[in-house]
């Protein structure tokens, strides 16, 4: 079974066989080296208020804003098999 990971940046999927929150590594397409967000999560970003995102949310790195939401109390993992 394989689990798929996005780049915080740019988005690339990448595979792998272990099921984590997210993983560290650098991305073969844009050359970043940070967290590369498991899938399921990114769906949860959509739950974020409009009211409470910043001006810059949708230009800031998946892991960012995830992390901040997180923080906020925005959303909750316990949602996620992860």
């Amino acid at each position: 079974m394989s689990e798929t990971y996005l780049c915080s940046v740019c988005r690339e999927p990448t595979e792998r066989s272990y099921g984590v929150r997210y993983i560290v590594l650098t991305c073969p397409a844009c050359g970043r080296h940070g967290r590369h967000v498991h899938a399921s999560l990114v769906p949860l970003l959509d739950r974020v208020p409009e009211s409470e995102r910043s001006d810059d949310w949708e230009d800031r790195p998946l892991d960012e804003r995830l992390l901040e939401a997180l923080e906020r109390g925005d959303i909750s993992l316990g949602d996620t098999a992860v």
